[in-house]
């Protein structure tokens, strides 16, 4: 737990690292949680899978708005199997700000396992919306999965819910 507070913590500084007069300025910065479920549980057979995606954003941090939370939920429909879970994905999902204002995130996922640890990596840009033109970036950090679930009937069920870190910024 000690290395993940760390991870997270690390991972928020180089976020909000101060940059030059002319480079990206942040917009709106977040950390929070982020859960994905999977039914029917993933094992080692693909199969078609509904997965559920949701994220709470809070505190949120912005020099030029009044936006203190967000959230957003996500699902669909795709062919995986434990085996295929770690491969990229392109997508769009809404964020709701807490002045009721959205930014649609287009982003490519990334995911990378190392020291036990799983983060996954959405990178892309706000398309509409609120700060639409935007570049995005979040990371979410989860305990690497027991492969052992992926041998059972029930398969792998969730994952998270793990810390998270948006930072959007414009330039």
């Amino acid at each position: 737990m000690t290395r993940l507070v760390t991870t997270l913590a690390l991972l928020a500084m180089a976020l909000t690292v101060a940059t030059p007069a002319h480079a990206a300025s942040v917009d709106v910065s977040c950390t929070g949680t982020e859960t994905a479920t999977y039914q029917p549980g993933l094992t080692l057979r693909a199969k078609n899978v509904h997965t559920a995606v949701s994220g709470l954003l809070s505190p949120c941090t912005s020099p030029t708005t009044d936006i203190t939370s967000g959230s957003y939920g996500q699902t669909f429909q795709a062919t995986l199997s434990c085996d295929t879970l770690a491969a990229g994905l392109d997508a769009t999902r809404v964020i709701h700000w807490s002045d009721g204002s959205t930014s649609a995130f287009a982003y490519h996922r990334a995911i990378t396992n190392a020291a036990g640890q799983t983060t996954v990596t959405f990178a892309g840009t706000i398309t509409a919306g609120r700060f639409r033109g935007a570049t995005a970036v979040e990371q979410a950090i989860f305990v690497t999965p027991n492969v052992t679930q992926c041998l059972t009937s029930g398969g792998l069920t969730a994952l998270g819910p793990g810390p998270v870190v948006l930072t959007v910024n414009h330039l």
